[in-house]
């Protein structure tokens, strides 16, 4: 059975990741995202807000949102199936949790089987006798785990609020009829009735040696036998030898017994290893499924989880809406990292800005510029793999690729200078960059002077520009803003950090002619200020 929860009809697996996703993730604080959606919370702790549990965190999942987060849907159909289907897991969190508890569970004993599974041989020997048992195990599990997926589907049921949650369960419960898990049931209880008490009836060939050839199962009896039928038929099939070979009590010849014990031994293992070869298809096809349901539920329930933490601080959250990617625009945005890590709901932003390709923000330092820019890469992040996103509204178009080139700190690890580091990294971007791309930058050129920074960032802004790249950055290359500006480019907006006349920010960004100065002589007040005082 296919899964198809992240699609309606693809394997996710199979489609193509950001080009750039490692830089995506560490200049957009992702993993900040990741490790809060593997979490667990305490809701009866400090007063009812989302608080972490020391210790539990569940890699699976954080390893699930970060895959499925780098691979962007690319049409509105996509974004929509995906957007119902998160619907569904924030809407119901126990039936969601129970759901992911019960699969999780499967896959464990299915990783436990496996690999000793695809080692084993079947044969003769009194070994491989224990190697049937443990497969029939296997299979006796694999049945415990499909009736409790069943039964977490059937109480769900009721409480479902998405058609496609729907249509994933009446798939489930088609292919897994009451009537296909009764019989299989049956198999399996017959199949550990035959290593235990039960006789195997089998119908054979005898060729050179006597050893056995196109064998037919006839039939396991459980409990007692119908001894006269049951011999008269074989004897009618095979003659007098059938029964000599079952019926160890009629041998006459002590010394023989032992050879008789182990050609039985034999004959019963190659009885069960032509059955379990028969379910491999089966035990195979299980394995493929329940993987598979596991990864796209780790993601569900990390997209539950972190749905459940934003909603604990207050946090506006809604569906983004597709829009021309002429266009964006949101209301009451506010940055998922920072809002995690404060433990309660930041300063939010608005923007309209529809038919604009070109936003350049500018302002005060440390007036949320930054943070500003980031609420925005995550929340095309968010949109283009079908979550949620915090804000009361949020419009925009889709991207096969996003970039950002993020200002980085000088280390250990650089080879070259800062500037040489950042151009590296420009022409890498530059290289990949499409008409239906999105670029973050951040500071950019920043670590040379305001002259030379200015011109690098004008002739790139320019080019990209006129090719109709959207373009989203943040900088302090005053010359370069004011430069931008006075073209008037009708594709561009401009945005600025407001600043109160004390100096106070507010770390709202508003529509305004880019300044020739940044304020910095406003922290440095600040900081004198605070050395007075102590």
């Amino acid at each position: 059975m296919k899964v198809n929860l992240l699609y309606r009809d693809k394997d996710w697996t199979k489609e193509k990741s950001y080009f750039d996703r490692e830089e995506i993730c560490k200049d957009l604080n992702l993993h900040i995202l990741f490790r809060a959606a593997a979490s667990l919370y305490d809701d009866d702790k400090d007063g009812g807000k989302a608080v972490k549990v020391a210790g539990e965190r569940d890699e699976y999942i954080s390893d699930m949102m970060k895959r499925v987060f780098m691979i962007p849907l690319m049409t509105p159909e996509e974004v929509h199936y995906r957007q119902q289907i998160v619907t569904e897991a924030v809407s119901n969190y126990g039936r969601m949790e129970a759901l992911y508890r019960a699969v999780k569970d499967a896959v464990e004993d299915i990783t436990r089987f496996s690999d000793s599974k695809k080692k084993q041989r079947y044969g003769s020997g009194a070994v491989q006798g224990r190697v049937y048992i443990a497969n029939i195990e296997y299979l006796e599990h694999m049945l415990h785990h499909i009736e409790r997926l069943n039964e977490a589907l059937e109480l769900w049921k009721p409480n479902f609020v998405t058609e496609e949650m729907a249509e994933f369960a009446d798939r489930f419960f088609a292919e897994y009829s009451e009537e296909y898990r009764s019989e299989l049931s049956r198999v399996v209880g017959d199949m550990r009735a035959s290593v235990t008490d039960g006789v195997i009836d089998v119908t054979a060939s005898l060729g050179p040696g006597l050893f056995m050839s196109s064998m037919v199962l006839g039939n396991i009896w459980v409990g007692k036998v119908p001894k006269a039928n049951f011999w008269k038929n074989a004897a009618d099939k095979i003659g007098g030898i059938y029964k000599s070979l079952f019926t160890l009590e009629e041998v006459e010849f002590e010394g023989e017994k032992q050879n008789l014990l182990q050609d039985i031994g034999e004959i019963k293992n190659a009885v069960l290893g032509a059955m379990m070869q028969y379910f491999e298809p089966f035990l195979e096809e299980q394995e493929v499924f329940f993987r598979q349901l596991y990864s796209q539920v780790a993601f569900l329930m990390g997209a539950a989880n972190l749905y459940r933490r934003l909603r604990r601080m207050n946090v506006d959250v809604c569906f983004p809406e597709v829009t021309e990617r002429k266009d964006i625009r949101f209301e009451g945005l506010v940055e998922m990292s920072l809002a995690i890590n404060l433990l309660h709901c930041p300063v939010d932003n608005s923007l309209e800005a529809t038919d604009k390709h070109l936003v350049v923000v500018t302002g005060a330092n440390q007036g949320g510029k930054s943070t500003y820019l980031r609420s925005i890469g995550i929340a095309q992040v968010l949109l283009q793999c079908g979550m949620f996103v915090p804000a009361v509204s949020f419009g925009s178009g889709l991207y096969k690729n996003i970039f950002t080139h993020f200002t980085r700190r000088e280390d250990s690890a650089m080879n070259s200078g800062r500037l040489d580091e950042e151009l590296g990294r420009m022409e890498r971007i530059v290289d990949h960059l499409t008409k239906d791309s999105v670029l973050f930058l951040n500071e950019s050129f920043a670590t040379t002077t305001e002259k030379e920074g200015s011109i690098i960032a004008e002739d790139i802004t320019t080019a990209l520009y006129e090719r109709g790249v959207r373009v989203m950055m943040v900088t302090h290359l005053m010359a370069f803003a004011q430069s931008c500006y006075a073209k008037g480019l009708p594709h561009a907006i401009f945005l600025s950090a407001e600043r109160k006349e004390d100096g106070a920010r507010t770390f709202h960004m508003i529509e305004q002619e880019p300044e020739l100065t940044s304020y910095g002589l406003d922290l440095y007040d600040e900081v004198l200020m605070k050395r007075k005082e102590s």
